[in-house]
């Protein structure tokens, strides 16, 4: 059994090198700790099967690879923890490669034999054990140059851990050395590698592996498990094992009161770990339960929380029941004093904070720009981590802190759509005497977030089709309504003209020619409205884009343009032709030419550009050096009815915007106030046979 444990060590770290090196095998912090698992592995590898009859000479490479632990557990250290190498680090390796070869190589040669430790071993092990000194100091400095107490209190529990490997290795050498040499011709296989063993049990090998995953996980998810955690989880096991220990004691007791048959005794202490181990789904369950709410109390309430969140969840019909339903739950567990949700909003062209739950000295950040912060949730980043962002490796994503300390957040996960489009994030802060999520806990809350970005996509997509019928109804009823509004507008403007035939003076000629101007622009903007309110149906024919920006170039031309305004014709060659609407596209182009031109009074330049966006977006672009649009009314310009100018109607730009859109295409608005805008229409290239001639598009 004990051969075996050093091996199950041994394989299991070797184990966890490679799954901390595979994902990022130039990583030098990878490459440090998988050469610490693998020299680690093979040296209780060899030393578990020396115990073995005819195997004793793989102490050899126990004793080698052993000396070679320190200098990679330096490396490992100074590279995950540290974040910047130190001078000791090469001198140990070249010390090692000198004295290791050397050591081993005497005691092959003289001391083989020699049943308690040779000088050539006590010296290894002098080396050893006060290059691991070198180790758990460089662990304090890195404890002492932490700045965050949940690094301190994460490293700390590393230290003990460590350190007690290195006591426990030193004290069983002792005990192995100090016992009386043992005749070992008489010794069963069983028996032999505990007598080798000797007084005391293989701790350093357990303290080890936990060691190893302990740094595992820093590797991997930047954060060392919490204590609650571990205890919780190894009180369950020990529990269980004590309960098969039970059963299994129980048997041999009871076969031994009517059978002297092994075999018998065998099977029936098999029967019974069987019907244990049938069982044992349900009383794991109650176990693991009863040792996490005595030992990690907050964290399993915050599991009861997320179970809860999923059957909840589902039911919610509006976005603010779905905000206070998820933040509810997760405050109320005592795991997140903080928690806020942000989500898309279109209006502001930000992520807004739409629900917050906690304490603080001031209230979380009312909006976020979609960018630069959103762009690692865009690029597939699972979650935004402080302590990864404060690690001296993760430099790209450090940016973002100042605005998790503006939204209190330690954890930030996103929520997204199916299509990979971020809807939103939760932000949390756990507790300050805590160490953080687990990584189990942040695969929890992913999932639950999953769920919960699936009720909203629903409950938009609901509010969406809500709101689409409504404004259908809407414009049904005020296309007739439009409708009604032109003949009476008609009426008037004729009595009004037919009154200016008379020869009238004064006050009455002009209130009869306002009359009939008012009445030309009401029938304008009904006119419009009526054009906004109706299916656009496109007549698609096979045309070039540049043959209609030389186009609007004449007709802009044609309308004739002030001395102070200069005319650009920026043609990209060889673009593809497309189907489109050429009458509709250049009702587009004029509009947006006529604006550009009233926004340069004081003159500027005019430029009609055309280039090739990709394979299958062609681009024509209107670029003017006028003042410029305000941000705040950047995000309105093709609200219908929106305008800026004072005898505007508001629904020039909707109506275009319609008609791009008819296309498949869209309008793209960039402006610097003071310096210009740019108003690029974006189509899609559509071969002959994409589409038919005529297309309405609702």
């Amino acid at each position: 059994m004990t051969a075996l444990l050093y091996l199950i060590v041994g394989v299991l770290s070797i184990v966890l090198g490679v799954r901390g090196w595979l994902p990022d095998q130039r990583d030098t912090s990878r490459i440090a700790f998988f050469g610490l698992c693998l020299t680690v592995g093979i040296a209780y590898a060899a030393f578990g099967l020396s115990l073995l009859p005819g195997l004793a000479g793989l102490r050899l490479l126990y004793m080698a690879m052993g000396m070679c632990v320190p200098p990679f557990a330096l490396w490992t250290v100074d590279r995950i923890f540290a974040g910047k190498p130190h001078r000791l680090v090469g001198v140990l390796f070249v010390t090692t490669a000198i004295l290791m070869p050397v050591l081993v190589g005497i005691h092959a040669a003289f001391s083989q034999d020699v049943p308690r430790s040779s000088p050539a071993e006590v010296a290894a092990g002098l080396f050893t054990f006060g290059s691991f000194a070198l180790v758990i100091m460089r662990l304090w400095q890195a404890h002492e140059d932490a700045e965050l107490s949940v690094e301190k209190t994460r490293l700390r529990y590393l230290i003990a851990i460590t350190l007690g490997a290195v006591v426990f290795a030193l004290l069983e050498q002792l005990a192995r050395n100090v016992a009386a040499p043992i005749d070992m011709s008489g010794i069963p296989v069983t028996s032999r590698g505990v007598v080798l063993q000797g007084a005391l049990p293989p701790f350093s090998a357990l303290l080890t592996g936990i060691a190893l995953y302990f740094m595992y996980q820093a590797l991997v998810f930047y954060r060392l498990l919490d204590l609650n955690e571990v205890f919780s989880r190894l009180i369950a096991l020990v529990t269980s094992a004590a309960l098969l220990v039970i059963v299994d004691g129980v048997t041999v007791m009871w076969i031994g009161t009517f059978t002297d048959y092994p075999l018998h005794g065998t099977f029936q202490i098999f029967l019974a770990s069987l019907m244990f181990l049938a069982g044992y789904d349900g009383v794991r369950d109650t176990i693991q339960w009863a040792s996490h709410r005595m030992f990690n109390r907050r964290g399993q309430q915050l599991q009861e929380a997320l179970d809860t969140l999923a059957n909840e969840l589902p039911t919610t019909v509006a976005v603010r029941s779905l905000a206070d339903t998820l933040l509810g739950r997760l405050h109320s567990t005592g795991r997140v004093p903080i928690a806020s949700l942000y989500l898309w909003d279109r209006t502001l062209d930000a992520f807004a904070c739409v629900a917050h739950r906690g304490d603080s000295d001031s209230p979380p950040m009312a909006a976020v720009a979609a960018g630069p912060f959103s762009e690692g949730f865009d690029q597939n980043t699972p979650v935004y981590l402080r302590g990864a962002m404060q690690h001296r490796r993760i430099d790209p994503l450090q940016d973002r802190l100042p605005l998790m300390d503006a939204m209190h957040a330690d954890v930030i996960l996103p929520m997204r759509a199916r299509s990979g489009l971020v809807l939103g994030w939760l932000a949390l802060r756990p507790e300050a005497w805590s160490d953080g999520f687990s990584s189990e806990e942040i695969l929890r809350l992913r999932e639950m977030l999953t769920v919960a970005s699936t009720v909203l996509t629903n409950i938009r997509g609901f509010q969406a089709l809500e709101e689409q019928q409504r404004l259908a109804a809407l414009g049904a009823m005020a296309a007739g309504l439009a409708h009604e509004i032109r003949n009476p507008l008609a009426g008037i403007k004729g009595a009004a003209q037919f009154l200016q035939a008379d020869a009238l003076d004064g006050d009455s000629a002009d209130m009869l020619s306002v009359i009939v101007d008012e009445t030309n622009r009401l029938d304008v903007v009904v006119r419009q409205f009526l054009d906004y309110a109706r299916p656009d149906t496109l007549h698609l024919t096979s045309d070039h884009i540049n043959a209609l920006a030389t186009h609007i170039v004449a007709l802009v031309a044609a309308q004739g343009l002030p001395e102070i305004i200069t005319l650009v014709e920026d043609l990209a060659p060889d673009l593809p032709a497309s189907r489109m609407d050429r009458d509709r596209l250049t009702q587009v182009l004029l509009n947006l030419a006529r604006n550009a031109l009233q926004a340069m009074p004081k003159g500027g330049i005019l430029t009609i550009r055309t280039r090739k966006r990709s394979e299958s977006v062609i681009e024509i672009a209107i670029l003017d050096t006028g003042g410029g649009i305000a941000p705040e009314n950047k995000r309105k310009l093709f609200d219908p009815f929106f305008t800026t100018k004072r005898d505007g109607t508001g629904l020039g730009l909707a109506i275009c915007e319609r008609i791009v859109r008819a296309h498949g295409g869209n309008i793209d608005v960039t402006s610097s106030v003071g310096r210009g805008s740019v108003f690029a229409v974006r189509i899609p290239v559509r071969a002959t046979d994409d589409i038919t001639d005529v297309q309405e598009a609702s």
